[in-house]
């Protein structure tokens, strides 16, 4: 957000010392050049009534000269100065001195003048005003250098940022090392430190899992070959059954790991809903008579946005959990705007969908063997993962999940 930006409340925070040393200075500069005019009056006056005093005994242009560069004051020779006093000659002097103070915006002069000639004089405070100006401009530059140099320092929090969102979406073979001796660069560092050890648990946690799964299968398969050589068909048939089960639940656990990684890339699709449901129901192990008694499909062929492989998980945890928990009657499919609907009798959930979509929750008061409370978190995990949600209400013995937005627009 740029209104929070802290880039945006710095470069704030220097305009502000900027303008606020502007109006500083130019008040302090008009303040000095108002109190130093005030005293130079006062010290021409003094001056003016010296110089009278010198012309009633007598005194001559020379000695009233010399009297003034005693004094420090020096005669002003620039031409476009002196232009603007021409207008202050006293005209047709035929004999004497005449000696006034001249006040100015830019300063107070004395001016004198004899039938001859006339001269200015001045001790200016123009010195002492550039020594102002030159402290204010370098006032300016240690504000603004100040600036440059804090923008430069957390100008790699941009970056740092970028960075960590990259890691966040799955990137992990970032690096967060940034040159700079500072805070930032301790963060970056402590970054950089936290991925390599996420990393290198996420590498022995891939290993392990494949471990696993890679010794689980070994006697799976040979108990399914094993099961093959069996005489007795209806033993057989629940052996293999048994077998098939435990192999399908592998290969979940094993998209469940690649989705919580971050390592399955989605392949969202329009595929059919009968296509959907045979691969649900291939993975459930039931044939068409099973499917017959146990369920009302829609009649309609519906079209769903989805990645397959990750819907059918989820719609097998809900079918899974409908029949496990069911109390009565079939277990209902249907269709309802952009939504795909699942039905049974039952009683509701005793705790709220929040806590039944957490991984590992039980129902601490069931007497039943609930598993190991991975269904719904399954469920909720696969069709997140898809940009679904899911929604669960009960009404009249009757629990309803519903899986929202899963139907393809205007292609029912």
């Amino acid at each position: 957000m740029i209104k929070n930006s802290i880039i945006v409340k710095i470069s704030i925070l220097f305009i502000v010392a900027i303008i606020g040393l502007g109006a500083f200075s130019y008040h302090f500069i008009r303040e000095e050049i108002h109190k130093e005019n005030l005293e130079n009056q006062l010290k021409y006056n003094q001056f003016l009534a010296t110089i009278n005093q010198l012309v009633h005994f007598g005194g001559n242009v020379d000695l009233i000269e010399k009297y003034l560069h005693e004094l420090g004051l020096q005669q002003i020779q620039e031409e476009k100065t002196l232009e603007k006093f021409e207008n202050h000659l006293t005209p047709d002097l035929a004999s004497g001195i005449i000696a006034k103070i001249i006040k100015q915006e830019y300063g107070v002069y004395l001016f004198l003048q004899t039938p001859t000639e006339w001269k200015l004089y001045g001790d200016l405070h123009r010195n002492k005003l550039f020594n102002y100006y030159l402290i204010t401009f370098f006032a300016f530059l240690v504000v603004v250098f100040l600036f440059v140099l804090v923008i430069k320092s957390i100008l790699p929090l941009k970056t740092l940022r970028k960075k960590i969102r990259k890691f966040a979406n799955g990137q992990t073979n970032i690096n967060f090392k940034i040159s700079q001796n500072d805070e930032i660069g301790e963060l970056s560092q402590e970054f950089e430190n936290a991925v390599e050890k996420i990393n290198a648990l996420n590498q022995s946690r891939h290993l392990f899992l494949r471990a696993i799964m890679h010794e689980l299968k070994t006697p799976i398969t040979k108990g399914r070959i094993t099961a093959e050589m069996i005489d007795n068909t209806l033993y057989k048939e629940r052996l293999c059954s048994v077998f098939d089960r435990l192999n399908s639940l592998i290969n979940e656990f094993a998209k469940i790991e690649e989705l919580s990684s971050r390592n399955y890339y989605l392949n969202k699709q329009n595929y059919a809903l009968k296509e959907i449901l045979d691969q649900t129901f291939t993975m459930l192990l039931l044939d068409k008579t099973q499917i017959q008694e146990l369920f009302i499909l829609p009649l309609e062929n519906h079209r769903l946005y989805c990645d397959f492989e990750m819907l059918t998980l989820a719609i097998k945890n809900l079918l899974d959990n409908a029949l496990k928990y069911k109390t009565k009657g079939k277990v209902e499919l249907r269709i309802k705007d952009n939504d795909l609907e699942i039905l049974n009798f039952g009683a509701p959930l005793p705790y709220s969908l929040k806590d039944h979509s957490k991984p590992f929750f039980k129902d601490v008061n069931s007497n039943k063997n609930g598993g190991l409370g991975l269904g719904i978190y399954i469920v909720k995990s696969t069709l997140e993962s898809q940009g679904l949600t899911l929604d669960y209400t009960h009404s009249n013995d009757v629990n309803m999940f519903i899986i929202k937005g899963v139907i393809a627009p205007n292609l029912k």
